[in-house]
């Protein structure tokens, strides 16, 4: 690391492109083994990952007047190597494919000799993996099983791992016609885990690996910050500061440092009432046994169950939820069952419990909260920060008081969740916009 580098500085140490087919449709191609760098034509290039999205995507802005995009040409199936070097010295290659090239223009209006346009990519895995669709049935499997069967069988040539959080209760599941990522989404809808209960599973890819999990399994693995050493932890410690210091302390101070901050929507009363935020009704049709089961789901009481990055306490007040988000207004479900319920004898239909119930109450409530609690912070870049690593915030109340210091924001302060991040590169800034969350106030 140079002590000495201005804050969010990052060196653009090369960016090179290649056709996946080298072909002699142009003398530029004949022959052509290696990448082309194309460094000096880079005006400014972005990134995004997410525990929403199962890939990752990005964005390239060039500007040449040397008619590469007809001369190579560029057509969406090129290979992109990107390597640079953040604030803290560490030197990151990464490997994606250009998929689709849009906004070809004149670089402005006085200037018609440059060209200028943008590079659409992604990572090789979505290539590989959305030119085969999946047709098969599972029977009596665990989820997780089938989402480790089908990474080992759909992205074989994958660089990178994938870690699976096991699930509960064996399952038999048709996949009817699906790419791989949209298959394990679709199962990450029906898996259920008996340790945590919100069993809010995600299917997405980081720089790092691919996860299979909660965001309770990342908490358990992440939001410990006693066994990182000093340089580990001051990464994933941010404040809000307005100092200005150009000294090397100072520049690490503002390398940690909450660049904006937009809390955005605390609160709707109106969407929380129509969207059934706190409660929910669910029938259930068992044709077999002609019976009619009916439960109702409870946030308010079933929030202090699940795992969040600290103790979290409802947005709306009990009294509120109770006068105005009462079980007969709640979003009502019926679903059909061919499954005995848990209790319920078997007989001849062996099918086990399916966990309908949770995955039509729990998941929808939890995530809503997830999200509606989000929040988006700018911070210098830094490399090794992926979706689902905790983070932990020292904020400040926007206010005046009569001491005239600063008072820290006891309730939006301390530990996050990291949903998603936006890497942004231009000149010689590396940024981030990154969307963090506790699931609801602390």
């Amino acid at each position: 690391m140079t002590k000495l580098a201005q804050a969010g500085f990052y060196t653009l140490r090369s960016v090179k492109l290649k056709p996946l087919f080298p072909g002699a449709e142009t003398p530029s191609q004949k022959n052509m083994s290696d990448y082309i760098d194309i460094t000096k034509v880079v005006a400014n290039w972005s990134f995004a990952e997410s525990m929403d999205a199962p890939y990752i995507s990005g964005r390239m802005t060039i500007q040449e007047s040397d008619n590469l995009l007809e001369d190579l040409p560029i057509r969406g199936e090129e290979s992109l190597q990107i390597t640079y070097t953040d604030f803290y010295g560490d030197t990151i290659t990464k490997d994606f494919i250009v998929y689709a090239v849009d906004n070809i223009g004149p670089e402005n209006s006085i200037n018609d000799r440059m060209m200028k346009y943008t590079l659409d990519f992604t990572t090789r895995d979505k290539l590989n993996s959305d030119t085969r669709e999946i047709r098969r049935s599972f029977a009596k499997q665990k989820i997780s099983e089938m989402a480790t069967t089908i990474f080992k069988e759909y992205y074989p040539d994958s660089s990178k791992e994938i870690e699976v959080e096991e699930t509960d209760g064996e399952q038999t599941v048709v996949i009817p016609s699906l790419y791989p990522d949209a298959a394990m989404q679709f199962l990450s809808r029906r898996a259920y885990s008996q340790n945590n209960k919100t069993s809010l599973y995600k299917f997405f890819e980081t720089g790092e690996k691919y996860y299979f999990c909660t965001h309770e399994y990342l908490i358990d693995k992440y939001a410990d910050f006693e066994g990182l050493d000093d340089d580990a932890r001051n990464r994933l410690f941010f404040i809000y500061s307005t100092l200005n210091d150009n000294t090397g302390s100072g520049q690490l101070r503002a390398q940690q440092s909450i660049n904006d901050i937009t809390y955005g929507k605390k609160v709707d009363s109106f969407i929380d009432i129509k969207d059934g935020a706190y409660r929910r009704n669910v029938t259930e049709l068992d044709i077999m046994n002609r019976t009619r089961i009916a439960r109702t789901y409870d946030y308010s009481t079933e929030y202090k169950d699940y795992k969040a990055p600290q103790d979290l306490k409802l947005t709306h007040s009990q009294d509120f939820v109770d006068s105005y988000m009462g079980f007969d207004g709640a979003p009502d479900t019926t679903l059909i069952t061919d499954f005995t319920q848990i209790g319920q004898n078997r007989g001849e239909l062996d099918k086990p419990y399916q966990h309908f119930y949770e995955n039509y109450t729990t998941k929808p409530v939890v995530d809503y909260h997830m999200n509606l609690n989000s929040f988006t912070i700018d911070i210098q870049g830094r490399s090794e920060l992926y979706p689902g690593m905790v983070i932990k915030l020292d904020l400040y109340k926007f206010s005046n008081t009569l001491a005239g210091t600063r008072e820290i924001d006891t309730q939006r302060s301390g530990k996050y969740i990291v949903l998603s991040i936006n890497h942004s590169f231009s000149g010689d800034s590396y940024s981030q916009a990154v969307r963090i969350t506790k699931g609801g106030l602390s």
